[in-house]
């Protein structure tokens, strides 16, 4: 049962991509040559509206429930989410948890604290998400259906080749800038999942580099944060640093097919504003190996303390 459940999930979610792709952004693609700044819009709105599916797929139909803890999730604000990346399937979570931390306390029950007075945001930030641009790598561009459209949103992909990522890292913020767009940038800093092999790929590094070693988070790459922050520093209002767990994490796609379904996300935001942030890259860099190590430290009381976040100073 829980592998058919599984199976046609994952089966719905797919298909929405690829009949999206033929029927909304196929013919929305000839606006790109007539108005690129009206183009931009439209298709961000409509990639929007798509993420609130996942959103309705996985809370309605496998019973997942988002419980969020720490800060509101301002969706009118240029901004870089930082984000530890606990499975390969990371992202379909991190949809829905984005979704309710935009939210506010009183709209959403899965506010574990009170949030502040928030402002009515734009009717195509749908779910304060139509900005909203995903770090990927650079391999998942090709996929069919999916790929394809998170290309037409513009959504950032690197090589892990400094040299190169440098370019399509300064072509993001350019083409950002030029039409105007202030993006709320998605960035998995550890660059993988937390798989077994990762994490003793982790462990060498640390030992090499007498670092410590981590349990549940690995170490993160620092020089894309760095550099991404500094690119868009003039524009940006603050920097996220969000902290994803499950009961029971579907590791990855294959894990998804089978049913293993995650019931319970928790999902921890604590925003910094630009302004408490340094302007020199190693200071940057300091900054978010600080973080990571918070991380760690909340990630351990989580799993020892009945998961529940404790906020970090």
């Amino acid at each position: 049962m829980a592998a058919a459940t599984g199976l046609l999930l994952c089966a719905a979610w797919y298909y929405t991509i690829l009949a999206g792709f033929y029927t909304l952004y196929c013919p929305a693609m000839y606006i790109m040559f007539l108005n690129h700044k009206l183009y931009r819009k439209i298709v961000d709105a409509l990639f929007a509206l798509w993420e609130l599916y996942p959103v309705a797929l996985f809370q309605w139909c496998s019973n997942a429930q988002l419980h969020h803890f720490g800060d509101y999730v301002n969706p009118n604000e240029s901004t870089i989410i930082v984000i530890n990346h606990r499975t390969r399937v990371d992202w379909n979570y991190v949809w829905i948890a984005l979704y309710h931390a935009t939210q506010s306390a009183t709209e959403c029950t899965c506010k574990e604290k009170p949030g502040r007075e928030l402002k009515e945001s734009h009717f195509l930030d749908i779910g304060g998400s139509s900005k909203l641009k995903f770090v990927l790598k650079d391999e998942l561009k090709a996929i069919p259906g999916m790929g394809w459209i998170m290309q037409l949103n513009f959504f950032l992909y690197v090589k892990r080749n400094w040299r190169e990522d440098q370019l399509s890292l300064a072509q993001f913020v350019d083409y950002h800038k030029r039409l105007g767009c202030q993006p709320r940038v998605v960035l998995f800093p550890e660059g993988t999942d937390l798989s077994e092999d990762n994490k003793r790929r982790s462990e060498i590094f640390a030992t090499a580099h007498n670092l410590l070693l981590y349990e549940y988070v690995l170490h993160p790459r620092t020089t894309g944060f760095a550099a991404l922050c500094s690119r868009l520093r003039p524009r940006l209002a603050s920097v996220y640093d969000a902290t994803l767990a499950y009961d029971a994490p579907a590791q990855t796609e294959a894990d998804l097919l089978r049913g293993t379904i995650p019931r319970h996300i928790y999902f921890y935001c604590k925003r910094y504003p630009i302004e408490d942030l340094p302007h020199e890259d190693d200071l940057l860099k300091s900054w978010l190996n600080d973080r990571w190590r918070e991380k760690e430290s909340s990630l351990r009381k989580f799993h020892e303390n009945g998961r529940k976040f404790y906020p970090t100073q």
